[in-house]
């Protein structure tokens, strides 16, 4: 069964949080380069690390906790709503694997604030993406993570996570080394955005085309150019699509 760190310690978060960061990282004594190449030591702790450190169990623990004293303070600071024990967890699992400025920016934490929990949880799926051999892709590793830390979002109870041991060993944590998450998609990345813009453009296009000639001449006498029917359309449907795809968005989905 895998390790954890000295649960006796004053621990600024759920300990089902500090189960799931443990179980995520593993603990590694003396430093390593991870999968991107940074110095890594203890329960993946980067921040000062040199070739050849080597820590005790005590050291890397006190580290931990430490470290999630200051991403709790973090994640505190950019809460406008309250948060149970178990959602505090869980965000600050999220921000110490994605780091603070990300999670300010995610929709986890809009989420949030706006007091819909179902979006939040959701939302925590949007970070299981990574650049391997500079391809953006799923990680099913992080796609494990990011659903375990949703579980716990909605959690009633602080010990509701599966043990260790009925986790299977590769996601588990400290077995193979995950590549940092990629930040969201941008919604003005998104193809089906993109195609409602170009939608609202061609619409807009059309109707100025159509437009020129004193309005066409009123409009045919207002029987009206198909044309700017044809544009109108357009618009509206492009509209309609960017609405619905920030909707979604919004409600935590990809």
């Amino acid at each position: 069964m895998q390790i954890l760190p000295n649960r006796a310690l004053d621990w600024p978060i759920a300990w089902a949080g500090v189960e799931e960061v443990a179980r995520s990282e593993g603990c590694r004594l003396r430093a390593y380069r991870d999968i991107t190449g940074v110095w890594t030591i203890g329960w993946g702790e980067t921040e000062g690390v040199t070739e050849g450190m080597v820590w005790s169990r005590a050291e890397a623990d006190l580290r931990l906790c430490a470290r999630l004293g200051e991403f709790s303070r973090g994640v505190r600071a950019r809460l406008t709503r309250a948060a149970t024990a178990n959602q505090l967890a869980a965000m600050v699992s999220l921000a110490y694997n994605i780091g603070l400025a990300a999670f300010g920016r995610s929709s986890v934490l809009a989420a949030h604030n706006r007091g819909d929990d179902l979006a939040a949880a959701r939302a925590f799926g949007l970070w299981n993406k990574a650049r391997v051999d500079g391809v953006l892709r799923e990680v099913r590793g992080l796609t494990a993570r990011r659903a375990r830390e949703a579980a716990l979002y909605l959690a009633a109870a602080p010990e509701s996570l599966p043990p260790l041991d009925a986790v299977p060993e590769e996601l588990a944590g400290g077995v193979i080394d995950m590549p940092e998450p990629e930040p969201e998609s941008r919604l003005a990345a998104s193809p089906i955005a993109q195609g409602g813009v170009a939608s609202m453009v061609t619409g807009g296009l059309a109707a100025a085309s159509s437009a020129s000639g004193s309005v066409r001449e009123i409009s045919w006498g207002l029987g009206v150019d198909p044309l700017l029917i044809l544009a109108a359309v357009a618009v509206v449907a492009g509209a309609v699509v960017l609405f619905w795809r920030n909707k979604q968005r919004r409600d935590g989905w990809a």
